[in-house]
């Protein structure tokens, strides 16, 4: 049974986690009519390196971009104010900065939902940009692939199954419609991925050996004051709170997965701690790990994960899952 903790519980685990991976705080393929070598503009130049990975065909940095900060999908359980919030400070000039930040610290990847506003990515690429864009699609409202195609038609590298969705196709008894998804972004020569919050999505999916490039799953620890008490069961918290239910067990069945894995909700929508999150995933066997991230919190997160896959990639690592990608 998972045992609770005190608020003073938890700035002792994080200061723990935080000593572990010793940082010194810092500073804070689109399509071809958009692409920097189509329209001949200069592509941002990394200012810093970040450890890459293989997913498909593409080279992509193993700390990703999440999207839900420009989107305003906050996860902030009782304060209903925060996405809009997120939304008035991520102005178009923001998330402008944000990318060229993101880029030039070898962040090379940015994960959003197709329906949501995009054009800051497009104009991203044609200031020269070169942020790989993975797109998250649902079935259309007629249950057909429409979201697909404009994840096709807009640039987007990778697409993969929305979690939610994938959810809750398999809970109206239609399995079969993931695997046609996957398909179908495989034929138009696309990274094609199935994302969970439910485990079972992805057993379910191995079980079917389904010609998928990546997994998308969420893992974080239960280690934070807002974690689902014992009665609340279920692959999402009641109050979203959680998105990761069990997380020893997709540790464990992870293992046995011989494919790319991004991890993410790592942070639990932000109560978990970097330092404390990011050496856990990794170590418990995520080859790519997504984050949302403000303009001023992405040069603390990059050099952190540089130095933490450092530390896993060493002799004395302590993951035992191999490196997919």
């Amino acid at each position: 049974m998972k045992t609770r903790i005190s608020r003073r519980g938890f700035v002792k685990t994080s200061l723990f986690a935080s000593a572990a991976v010793p940082l010194a705080i810092g500073a804070q393929t689109p399509p071809a009519s958009l692409s920097p070598e189509a329209s001949g503009a200069a592509a941002t130049k990394p200012q810093e390196t970040m450890p890459m990975g293989k997913i498909g065909e593409q080279e992509v940095s193993r700390l990703m971009m999440g999207g839900n900060l420009f989107g305003g999908w906050s996860h902030s359980r009782e304060l209903s104010y925060v996405g809009t919030l997120m939304q008035r400070y991520n102005t178009e000039a923001k998330i402008q900065e944000t990318l060229e930040l993101a880029e030039a610290n070898g962040i090379t990847a940015i994960n959003t939902y197709v329906m949501q506003e995009n054009s800051h990515i497009r104009s991203h690429w044609k200031r020269g940009g070169k942020m790989k864009w993975f797109a998250q699609v649902r079935l259309d409202e007629g249950g057909g692939y429409s979201q697909i195609q404009r994840a096709v038609d807009e640039g987007a590298t990778g697409i993969h199954v929305n979690g939610d969705a994938a959810e809750g196709i398999i809970a109206q008894g239609k399995f079969e419609k993931i695997g046609e998804m996957v398909q179908m972004i495989k034929a138009q020569k696309r990274i094609a991925g199935v994302a969970a919050h439910d485990l079972r999505v992805i057993v379910e999916c191995a079980k079917a050996n389904l010609d998928v490039d990546f997994y998308q799953k969420t893992l974080h620890t239960h280690d934070y004051y807002t974690s689902p008490r014992p009665d609340e069961t279920g692959p999402m918290g009641a109050h979203d709170n959680s998105w990761c239910s069990d997380p020893q067990a997709v540790v464990d069945f992870m293992a046995t997965v011989k494919k790319p894995w991004i991890a993410f909700k790592i942070l639990a929508a932000g109560a978990l701690a970097p330092r404390q999150a990011f050496p856990y995933a990794f170590t418990s066997g995520a080859d790519f790990i997504l984050v949302g991230m403000f303009d001023w919190q992405i040069a603390e997160d990059a050099k952190l994960a540089r130095r933490v896959l450092g530390l896993v990639t060493g002799t004395s690592s302590k993951r035992t899952r191999p490196w997919y990608g």
